[in-house]
Parts: structure tokens; C-alpha cells; sequence
């Protein structure tokens, strides 16, 4: 099985503990679509999109490592103004002083560093698999008038339009300075099944991209970061694909609709 997660890890340096044989570096066609054919509403551009702008993603945050906090390698989003819900690959194997968040604007460099004082990883999570992959990072203190995103509370089925964000992978093979987002189209468990076979877990995942075309898309370092619907509603976790922005090879997230009751759950304990 080819490695397949969204994490972004550095080429040629040490990679944050924790993050282990999951981890992808980006490769040949994990790099940016120039502009160029469109499907419906959905054009085709660079896989990190368009620059966000202040305020429209209050709630986003990256990963980053407590040794060196300028090295973000995922993405997350506050559920609690003192607690991150990620992906269970970005965080399995890591202990809470490894690691830092960071939060507060769209320009990485910009955000204040905020310590972690516990994670928390989803229960049945495979690495292997990627089923359940999510977990929750609760922060050694609340951030002041942070916001939150709500949470899917199931699956509709039918999300038309969503958005995902993130620092991740721009043409240079690294991380993006700016937060980037792109509108992607809902693609059906039956579509992604087909795409995916058996590695496509419809109990916990959900999938995103333009099937026919491809070039939009969560990359490297999106992983953990945010799907969210037209409404503000987070329904993806970013969890894995082959290759980014491939045309029939869609991006794959952890499905919060149909996890909600398990992250929840997760959450009372924290």
C-alpha cells in the first residue's frame, strides 16, 4: 500500500516525532494544476486555491513542532477555545510537549504559539487503514476570544459545494506562508468506492475533488484541516488521497457527520 496521508514532512530533515511511516512527502504529481479546463462551478487552478481573507477561517490553526514552531505540518480546527479536533495521523505517537498550535491570522509567520497539554487520539484509528482518523489536542490554556466551527451532526449525503483550507504544499514543494482555500464538489461513497475499492471506508470517511478533472484539492500539510460546507459547517476532516488534486483519485476525509457522536463523546473526557 503506497503512503497516502496529507501531512507535510520536510525533505531531507528530521520529521516531528510522531508522525512515522504515514507521513507523505510530496511527489511529482502532488504538485499545483495551472488554470485551465472548468467543470460546472468548479475551476481548475492551483491546488491551494486563493489567499483567504482575515476572519473567514477564525478558527483554523496548525500543527507545528514544540522544537521548532516555525515547522507547521498540519492543520486542525478549534472546536473549544482550548481544544484542536486534527487528524488521528497527525498526532498518534506524539506526546503533547512535542507539539504546539498555532493560531490567529492568515500569514503562518504572523500566528501566536499556543502549548498543548494533552491529545487525545480516536479509538479504532488504523494507520494502515485511516479509518477513524481523527483525535483532539486540548491546549495547556483557552485562547481568548477564540471562535469555534460547528460540527456536522450526521451525514446528508449530499453537501454540493464544500471548502477546504489549509498551509499546505505550494509549487516549491513546501508549505504555503498564506492560508489558501478551494471549493470542491461532494463525491458520493459510491463514486469514491469506485475510485478507491476497499481502502474507502464508508463508516468514517467522506470524499471531495473533481472526479473528472481534478486540480483542486487538499495537498501536503492540509491534513487535520478542514472541509467545511456553504453553511460553516465542518464535515471533513483531511485525511489521505493519492496523489492531489488527480483526476479520479479524490481527496478523502474523516466523515464528522457520521464520528460526531464519537467526538463528542472523546470530548467530554477532555
Amino acid at each position: 500500500m503506497q503512503n497516502r496521508s496529507k501531512t507535510l514532512t520536510r525533505i531531507g530533515a528530521a520529521v516531528a516525532a510522531g508522525l512515522g511511516a504515514a507521513a507523505l512527502t510530496l511527489g511529482a504529481t502532488g504538485a499545483y494544476a495551472e488554470e485551465g479546463n472548468a467543470n460546472g462551478d468548479f475551476e481548475t487552478k492551483i491546488i491551494g486555491g486563493e489567499p483567504a481573507a482575515d476572519g473567514q477561517f477564525p478558527w483554523i490553526v496548525a500543527l507545528a513542532d514544540a522544537n521548532d514552531p516555525s515547522f507547521n505540518y498540519c492543520g486542525g480546527q478549534l472546536i473549544e477555545a482550548d481544544v484542536v479536533l486534527t487528524a488521528a495521523h497527525c498526532t498518534e505517537g506524539t506526546a503533547a510537549a512535542d507539539m504546539v498550535i498555532r493560531h490567529g491570522g492568515t500569514d503562518i509567520t504572523q500566528t501566536e504559539v499556543y502549548e498543548v497539554a494533552e491529545i487525545k487520539v480516536a479509538d479504532g484509528f488504523d494507520g494502515s487503514t485511516m479509518v477513524n482518523d481523527w483525535s483532539l489536542v486540548k491546549l495547556a490554556a483557552p485562547i481568548p476570544g477564540a471562535e469555534t466551527v460547528p460540527l456536522a451532526d450526521a451525514d446528508t449525503k449530499d453537501w454540493g459545494t464544500l471548502t477546504v483550507a489549509g498551509w499546505g504544499t505550494t509549487e516549491s514543494g513546501s508549505g504555503s506562508q498564506d492560508l489558501l482555500f478551494v471549493d470542491v464538489p461532494y463525491v458520493t461513497d459510491a463514486e469514491c468506492s469506485g475510485a478507491y475499492g476497499a481502502e474507502f471506508d464508508a463508516d468514517s470517511m467522506i470524499c471531495a475533488g473533481d472526479l473528472a478533472n481534478g486540480g483542486v484539492d487538499s495537498c501536503q500539510g492540509d491534513s487535520g484541516g478542514p472541509l467545511v460546507s456553504a453553511d460553516g459547517v465542518l464535515v471533513g476532516v483531511v485525511s489521505w488521497g493519492y496523489g492531489c488534486a488527480e483526476a479520479g483519485n479524490p481527496g478523502v476525509y474523516a466523515n464528522v457527520g457520521l464520528l460526531h457522536g464519537d467526538i463528542t463523546a472523546a470530548l467530554a473526557t477532555l
